[in-house]
């Protein structure tokens, strides 16, 4: 009879819920379909709106044609980026073609999903129901995610596997179970396939867990171990290929000697004279210099970002090489590694190609940032911070990743939702006053 009650009481709710995401979803593809594309003239320069970024079209092209994962078909096998994202457009790409139109309605798709996950995690911080639709809101119609879904990149289906993956993690918190924690761990492996940022998270995980529920070590050593095995094999056909072409246990990409490159460059050459897209184009003219006074061939393309090589293993030795570099320096400057973290933790909430898209950047994100940041302060002080336990884990393990090697505002959208939950925190004794 109780239930009975409570399910009618919340079938108005429920039902009024439903109207209004169907409808905030409609308003939210009039925008993408219809209003973005009109605003592309503006956007393109600044945003890279309506264009494939980063080769992931030429990966996806070339599975489709069956020359298999590379740029140019005269290029090696590579490991330059995870698999996840090319295979997706891949897919598209043979089913419908590689018109662009597509891919905008992938990303749509996504962002819809990842709104409901947001919901899902809400109902872990928050009983109050306008909770559940606010932080959705603020998620959908930030603008970062407009444009991100605007764009050919990774972030829409990146950002959706994360989200899954931390509402699995308030699962496996809440059951202390062996097999949610395998759960979460498969969808780690998912998240890291499309990007690696994320592959530590386990590891701060068994820190929190093994610091608030000491008495049960054994338990979180069987749940976290289950995360990584989890994790493994989800992750292993890559691990195992990029062993066969190489001969070296390569987890996830090689990218990562060329990231700290760009970063370190970025840092010791940018100023009020120079927009940042420019400094990171001679970054990777020094990038092709070195390569050429190592000795190592690779094709030349004009406008090309990266150095794509004919091995392999010439494609992972010089990111090896390149991150020595980098390591060196920092150890030789500590100063500079400091101020380098300091600007890539400003670059990653507000950093655009311009110092125009900078601004904008800012204007957007740092009443999201602001209220965030209060919401963490109101649920620590309200003895609340078990609840977003999970959101500050990710946001640790992703930020740290990007703040040592190298960041850009376009890194922090898969942040958003996070940030958009701990955004309405702040609103809850308020909405408490008055109640549904």
């Amino acid at each position: 009879m109780i239930v009975e009650e409570s399910t009618k009481r919340l079938e108005p709710f429920a039902n009024r819920l439903i109207r209004f995401c169907v409808a905030a979803g409609i308003v939210h593809a009039v925008i993408l379909l219809g209003i973005m594309p009109r605003l592309s003239r503006q956007l393109a320069p600044l945003y890279n709106q309506s264009v494939f970024a980063d080769g992931y079209d030429q990966l996806a092209t070339n599975l489709v044609d069956g020359y298999g994962y590379r740029f140019y078909r005269d290029t090696a096998p590579t490991l330059l980026r995870e698999p996840g994202y090319p295979m997706l457009l891949a897919s598209l790409f043979r089913l419908f073609g590689t018109t662009f139109t597509v891919v905008t309605v992938t990303n749509m798709v996504m962002v819809l999903a990842t709104a409901m996950l947001v919901a899902a995690i809400c109902r872990r911080v928050s009983d109050d129901g306008r909770f559940i639709v606010a932080a959705p809101l603020l998620f959908m119609f930030h603008p970062g995610i407009l444009i991100a879904e605007s764009r050919g990149g990774p972030e829409a289906v990146f950002m959706l596997f994360l989200t899954l993956f931390v509402l699995m993690v308030y699962v496996a918190l809440r059951t202390e179970k062996a097999s949610a924690y395998g759960f979460a761990g498969a969808i780690l492996g998912v998240v890291v396939l499309i990007k690696s940022t994320p592959i530590a998270c386990p590891i701060l995980l068994f820190a929190y867990l093994a610091a608030t529920r000491r008495q049960r070590l054994l338990i979180v050593v069987r749940n976290i171990g289950s995360m990584l095995a989890a994790m493994l094999v989800v992750m292993s056909p890559w691990i195992i290929r990029n062993y066969v072409v190489t001969k070296r246990f390569v987890p996830t990409a090689s990218i990562v000697g060329v990231s700290a490159h760009a970063g370190q460059y970025i840092c010791m050459n940018l100023d009020r004279d120079k927009q940042l897209v420019a400094v990171d184009r001679q970054a990777a003219q020094e990038r092709m210099a070195l390569a050429t006074e190592m000795g190592y061939p690779f094709k030349h393309v004009e406008t090309g970002y990266y150095q794509l090589f004919y091995s392999s293993v010439d494609e992972v030795r010089f990111s090896s090489d390149l991150l020595k570099r980098v390591a060196d320096e920092y150890r030789s400057r500590p100063a500079l590694f400091a101020k380098c973290v300091g600007l890539n933790l400003f670059n990653l909430w507000f950093a655009g190609k311009t110092w125009r898209s900078t601004g904008l950047n800012i204007v957007v994100q740092l009443p999201y940032l602001v209220l965030a940041f209060y919401g963490i302060v109101v649920s620590l002080r309200d003895d609340r911070g078990r609840r977003i336990a999970p959101l500050l884990l990710i946001l640790i393990s992703y930020v740290a990743v990007h703040v040592a090697i190298l960041a850009q505002a376009r890194y922090s959208v898969p942040l958003i939702p996070f940030i958009s939950i701990l955004a309405v925190v702040p609103f809850r004794e308020r909405l408490a006053r008055h109640p549904v």
